[in-house]
């Protein structure tokens, strides 16, 4: 049978076709179409199959051989040449003359559509071997074959491996139509075997139970469609095994900083349940840190485990050990970054571990490590000659308080960034105190220098030449501006540091130090005629509040008369006067001569107590008084005799008391006493209790025979807060609206008789509840 090599032109053979395909015609035009009937004839015998299935499916080997048969002149050599779907004519037997009046021939026709492909074969000339033209009736040149598309049946849920005693469910789908075999390997059991019909296919359903024992074999499936046709043989190859197997891969490199997902690979499908040793319960995790981590893997089927490992290292960076800013002295600078295994890719392209900078500007490098991690660096390199220089004094004398601006000298003329150790950002800086200044200065590439100057602070000299003078007729007096072998400058022209005045006027004199540090002072000397005199007022005094003390001047000196007195702070212009108040008071006296001296005395006052005993008080013989100085903490001198802060009284008189603070200052104060006889008893009680229970709820006055009285409540605070001029009228223990606490308070109660007599009583009651 001829196989596909049939359709394709031999090169040995394209001389000959070109021969017959030029001579032909024109035996061809030399006959005569009338005897055309009497030429042999050349045709297709009509035996031939029409309908053939394809041999396969897929795209390896798509063809079905078909065979026919061609009829020619008996016991002559002749030729004939064909063409398929008219492509170019092919002559038959391989180009050499067939010497028998029927020819057997075979073609491989392919099918890709998937559905029917119809081929025509036709006979396109034939000849005998002297070139005479035969005859190819019409009827008989050409044969059309279909060629039927195979059934293509589809095996669904199909894994090459199963665990050994396993069931499992498989699907399929088949034509509609089409009629099925399964074939099963040894020891393996088809335990269901369902279809269902659909509207174009038809749904296969399979339940099968696998060999117990390890092993191999095929599971095969053909379709059968209605024409007849059987579908390729579906060999699907199963491996038995009694365990699943879990892989997890290679040891796993990742590069500081970055993860990889850890993802185990199980050579057998079902539904698996995971365990990581980190307790994640995931199929696959993310992983940054180096270790060994394991996995147990439980297929939920039969809850059997399978453990597996995999170990991750961290692998760093490569080191780049490369300043951001490089320097290139003597026009060049070399950088080596070599490191075992490691690749590179420097800015300019180039791949060396070296590079050779000559020119200033920006570079980068990225250095990759065998295991993928890389490094970047970016610097910049700038000729040595191209960086700025930065100046500053090395020292700065500055004097007293005084303060300048401080800034670097820079040789090139550029955008700066500054920072001083102060913490400025800015140029320059105020100087206002000594000490070490330095500043980092930037330039635009980021290159920086740093400069520094020490700051020394001096005092401005001390010039004193003391208090202004007076000086009388005939004195002098010797002026220093001290401070050894500095320079002086007196307003009078002279430069030594002592000058002898004899004259009254201002004196200033400008000193100055080894450091350019001056100071000055001014002296006011006042220069009197006459004899000199004194005036003196003796020491300060302290005196109680409400003395006084008598004070005097005293002179030293003949001062010429008439002499005027002139105080300050009172009116007053004789030499001697009382004081009464705290303050300073001074005494100016002027001589005949206009000259006026001075004195000041300082008065300071001190509290004197303040004694009260209160008003004159009226009461019954068998009620004593108790009389309160008042004021603790100071020695008391009563009528008496008594030396205590309080004492009682129960007879009447008069009674005075001299009380002494701390200050020695004294206060006195005198009360008349009286005891009634015959009057009705007139008061309060000791205690009530405003609680709201109907019974001694308010303070009434109670008594006889009274025309007026009235009532006043004291907190301890001293607080009035309640008064009354009616005896019907009672204190509710209430102040504002608000009940007062429980508590002990103070009440004075006047009292008017019928008869006119007067009665004051002070006393307490306590508020209960």
């Amino acid at each position: 049978m001829a196989n596909l090599r049939h359709i394709l032109f031999y090169f040995s053979s394209k001389i000959s076709i070109i021969f017959v395909a030029l001579i032909l015609p024109f035996f061809v035009l030399a006959q005569d179409n009338n005897n055309n009937e009497t030429l042999d004839v050349v045709k297709i015998i009509a035996n031939y199959e029409a309908m053939y299935c394809s041999a396969t499916n897929g795209k390896i080997l798509p063809t079905q051989e078909i065979n026919l048969s061609i009829e020619g002149p008996k016991d002559k050599k002749w030729f004939a040449s064909y063409s398929i779907n008219n492509s170019p004519a092919v002559i038959l037997n391989d180009n050499n003359a067939i010497e028998f009046s029927k020819y057997d021939f075979s073609l491989s026709l392919r099918n890709l559509s998937g559905s029917t492909q119809y081929y025509t074969i036709e006979l396109k000339e034939a000849w005998l071997e002297d070139l005479t033209p035969l005859n190819i009736p019409e009827d008989s040149r050409s044969a059309t074959i279909q060629i039927l598309p195979l059934p293509g049946p589809e095996f669904n849920d199909y894994f090459p491996k199963v665990k050994t005693g396993s069931t499992l469910n498989y699907s399929a789908k088949i034509g509609k139509n089409s009629t099925y075999q399964v074939v099963l390997p040894d020891g393996a059991i088809l335990h269901e075997n369902n279809t269902a019909i659909k509207s174009t296919t038809k749904d296969i359903n399979l339940t099968i139970e696998w060999p117990k024992t390890e092993g191999t074999g095929i599971i095969k499936l053909i379709e059968t469609d209605i024409m007849g046709c059987n579908s390729d043989t579906i060999y699907a190859g199963i491996e038995f095994v009694k365990s699943f197997k879990v892989d997890l891969g290679q040891t796993q490199n990742i590069c500081q900083g970055e993860s990889c997902e850890l993802i185990p690979i199980m050579d057998l499908p079902s539904n698996y349940s995971f365990q990581w040793d980190n307790g994640e319960t995931s199929k696959s995790i993310q992983v940054s840190e180096a270790g060994i981590y394991k996995l147990i893997v439980t297929d939920l089927a039969d809850q059997q485990k399978v453990s597996a490992s995999v170990e991750v290292k961290v692998q760093n960076s490569p080191l780049l050990l490369i300043d951001d800013l490089v320097v290139i002295q003597n026009q060049e600078y070399t950088i080596d970054i070599y490191e075992e295994n490691c690749t590179y890719l420097w800015s300019d392209g180039s791949t060396n571990s070296s590079i050779i900078l000559s020119e200033s500007g920006k570079y980068s490098v990225t250095k990759t490590s065998e295991y993928g991690c890389s490094s970047t660096k970016e610097f910049t390199a700038k000729l040595e000659n191209e960086i700025f220089k930065i100046e500053l004094p090395e020292i700065i004398h500055l004097c007293g308080n005084e303060k300048m601006i401080l800034s670097p000298s820079l040789s090139i003329d550029q955008q700066y960034q500054y920072e001083w150790n102060t913490g400025i950002k800015e140029s320059e800086i105020t100087i206002e105190k000594g000490g070490l200044y330095s500043v980092t200065v930037t330039d635009p590439d980021g290159f920086e220098k740093t400069a520094s100057t020490t700051i020394q602070y001096h005092p401005n000299p001390i010039v004193n030449l003391g208090p202004d003078l007076v000086l009388w007729e005939g004195e002098t007096a010797t002026l220093d501006a001290k401070n050894p072998g500095a320079g002086y400058l007196w307003n009078n022209g002279e430069t030594n540091q002592t000058i002898v005045a004899n004259t009254g006027g201002v004196f200033v004199v400008e000193v100055s130090d080894q450091y350019g540090c001056s100071n000055k002072d001014t002296l006011f000397i006042d220069y009197k005629h006459g004899q000199k005199f004194g005036v003196f007022l003796g020491e300060d005094q302290s005196i109680c509040e409400g003395d006084s003390t008598f004070v005097t001047v005293n002179l030293e000196g003949n001062p010429a008369p008439p002499l005027t007195y002139r105080w300050s702070g009172i009116n007053c212009d004789a030499p001697e006067t009382y004081l009464k108040k705290q303050g300073q008071f001074c005494l100016e006296v002027t001589d005949a001569n206009g000259n006026t001296e001075s004195d000041c005395i300082e008065i300071t006052t001190k509290e004197a107590p303040n004694v009260d005993l209160g008003q004159d008080l009226i009461s019954y013989p068998d009620k004593g008084i108790d009389l309160d100085a008042g004021i603790p903490n100071c020695i008391y001198t009563w009528s008496t005799g008594e030396i205590t802060q309080k004492i009682s009284i129960n007879k009447p008189g008069e009674y005075w008391v001299e009380v002494r603070n701390e200050h020695n200052c004294i206060a006195h104060d005198t009360i008349a006493i009286e005891f009634l006889e015959n009057y009705p008893f007139v008061g309060l009680p000791k205690a009530f209790s405003p609680n709201g229970d109907g019974h001694n709820d308010k303070l009434f006055i109670y008594g006889k025979d009274i025309k007026n009285a009235t009532l006043v409540i004291y907190n301890r605070l001293g607080q009035k807060i309640f008064e009354t001029n009616s005896i019907n009228i009672g204190w509710d223990g209430s102040y504002k609206g608000e009940l007062q606490d429980i508590d002990v308070y103070i009440y004075v109660l006047e009292v008017t008789y019928l008869d006119g007599k007067k009665m004051l009583k002070k006393g307490n009651v306590a508020l209960l509840r």
